[in-house]
């Protein structure tokens, strides 16, 4: 059933009302710690406020919430390294063939992701998630319907609804596009006869539209159907002025991930570590501008002057000022009220930047950076093994809601654009409704990732270390160990291509080799031996010498 525009605009409205009590949250918290979001209550022209800029005087904040996002930006989705890898399903994690399909795939995704604008729209999940506690990222198909596209919504301007299982799976945006932007994302025999009248004026063109994008599970879908008004996530462009519905499709999956840092309560917001910086930056900033002030009038002190005093006095160097020494017995102009205490209150502002730093997890971060760009998860590991307990819950939330999504929708995009190689036969899964294909687990394999997760990959450098005094004594300390697994798993978990694995074919083949080579050569060493030996009566002459088996 076609969307009606008022039932779409109630539902708006009313995800708008549950949401506005976080705007004022979300606008003070913006103003110290994320002053590019600083419009979601005043100007919306998208102009920094120079008002409050000229009342900053100090950005720990801000320069921390930056350094957790780069942080997080260079340890768990390192753009010049692979952070995860695609495995099959469960069921399948035996077959060879699947095996090798989703790790294809996988290669084929990171190299779709480095080609798009993930990596900057990523960063700017993070600074939002940071300074805010809730982000979200939509992901689309690129230009052409090819590759990869991703797109950041500010804070502020969408609001969202999740289901029982803590899971968004509904979302309104308010935004603006011009009348070209509008016809170049929607055909234009479907669009309004008022936008394509504009669209052929040059200037009208340009002109601003308030434009709203719901999405929300469809409830009344015939699942037997895979057209786009039976998807199972309906999607709507509405022209709110107008009441006029610019475009209605649908999706499988919810395309947008909405990460929170942590719930709040029931509400679908979530918490940001900012909240508990805040009084410490409010701190930070008025400490800052008193220091200010005090090195002010240090530099340039206050003046008692004699009442009787004609003239002014020269602060600059060398200045010469003329006094009258009969007009009172303190009759030199003098320094009045400066011996403030620069150091006690420069000592306070450290502690309250150390108190802001440390709930951006700055320390941490800062000390991972100082370590090379290869290190290993056992290096890192031993960093973060104090602040394990601290991060885990966040890094689990990080993965579950943003990267996960954006892994899966991004996997289903290619798929259906045809970017992947033919799936094999093991990998689909047949129903009464049709045939699929299951969405692929993922492994996040950052050095962060795994020191954070503990893998049994990260760990099995520290196994061999503790077995291999062993193995110099007794050969057979490491048999139980599979090598032929363990070399495939390390090579995934590393990203290195697929095609650097030989197949199960080759490696038979490979094996058969062996053995044939190892036959060939025992045959050769038998019949040297039997040369050596004087033919083939120098080996029945020592069988004769040789003691006879009693009968």
């Amino acid at each position: 059933m076609p969307a009606d525009p008022d039932k779409v605009m109630q539902q708006v409205q009313a995800l708008d009302a549950q949401r506005l009590t976080w705007d004022s949250l979300w606008q003070e918290l913006a103003e110290v710690v994320h002053p590019r979001r600083s419009t979601i209550t005043k100007t919306k022209d998208n102009t920094p406020e120079r008002a409050h800029l000229s009342e900053a005087f100090d950005g720990t904040s801000a320069r921390a919430n930056r350094t957790l996002a780069q942080g997080q930006a260079a340890r768990i989705t390192p753009m010049g390294a692979r952070w995860f890898s695609l495995n099959p399903p469960a069921n399948l994690l035996e077959n060879p063939e699947a095996v090798d399909w989703y790790q294809r795939c996988g290669e084929i995704l990171a190299g779709a992701l480095y080609r798009s604008n993930f990596y900057n729209r990523a960063f700017e999940h993070y600074l939002d998630r940071g300074a805010f506690g809730t982000a979200a990222t939509e992901i689309l198909a690129g230009k052409g319907s090819r590759g990869l596209h991703f797109r950041s919504y500010p804070i502020g301007t969408f609001s969202i609804a999740h289901d029982e299982n803590d899971e968004v799976n509904t979302l309104a945006r308010k935004f603006q596009w011009s009348v070209a932007q509008i016809c170049e994302a929607f055909p234009k025999d479907q669009l309004p006869p008022e936008i394509v009248t504009m669209h052929a004026d040059p200037v009208k063109r340009l002109q601003k539209l308030d434009l709203v994008h719901f999405i929300g599970p469809r409830h009344d879908r015939d699942p037997r159907k895979s057209d786009a008004l039976n998807k199972p996530f309906f999607s709507v462009y509405l022209w709110p002025e107008k009441k006029a519905i610019l475009s209605e499709s649908g999706y499988d999956s919810f395309p947008v991930a909405v990460s929170r840092w942590e719930l709040w309560g029931d509400s679908p917001y979530g918490w940001a570590p900012s909240l508990l910086a805040l009084p410490e930056a409010n701190q930070t900033n008025f400490l800052e501008q008193m220091l200010d002030d005090s090195a002010e009038t240090m530099v340039y002190p206050r003046v008692l002057v004699p009442a009787g005093m004609k003239g002014e006095i020269d602060f600059a160097a060398n200045g010469i000022t003329v006094f009258d020494p009969n007009i009172a017995s303190n009759h030199a102009p003098q320094e009045w009220l400066t011996g403030g205490r620069y150091d006690i209150g420069k000592d306070r502002l450290e502690d309250k930047r150390r108190a802001i730093e440390e709930v951006f997890f700055v320390p941490l971060f800062n000390a991972i950076s100082q370590l090379k760009g290869d290190a290993t998860a056992t290096e890192v590991r031993a960093l973060v093994s104090e602040n394990r307990e601290l991060f885990h819950p966040i890094f689990a939330n990080l993965t579950r809601e943003f990267l996960s999504p954006i892994l899966r929708r991004s996997f289903a995009i290619l798929f259906e654009q045809g970017a992947f190689p033919r799936p094999p036969a093991a990998v689909i899964r047949r129903e009464k409704s049709g045939s699929f294909l299951d969405d692929p687990e993922v492994e996040f394999t950052s050095s962060m990732a795994l020191a954070l997760e503990q893998s049994h990959l990260a760990n099995l450098s520290d196994v061999l270390s503790v077995l291999s005094p062993f193995a110099a004594t007794d050969p057979t300390a490491m048999d139980f160990m599979a090598l032929d697994r363990i070399g495939p798993a390390l090579f995934r978990a590393k990203g290195l291509p697929a095609s650097f694995i030989r197949t199960p074919d080759e490696m038979q083949a490979l094996a058969d080799a062996r053995a044939q080579a190892m036959q060939a050569q025992q045959a050769q060493s038998a019949a040297a031996s039997i040369k050596d030996l004087g033919g083939a009566d120098g080996v029945r002459q020592l069988a004769e010498t040789l003691p006879q088996p009693p009968l």
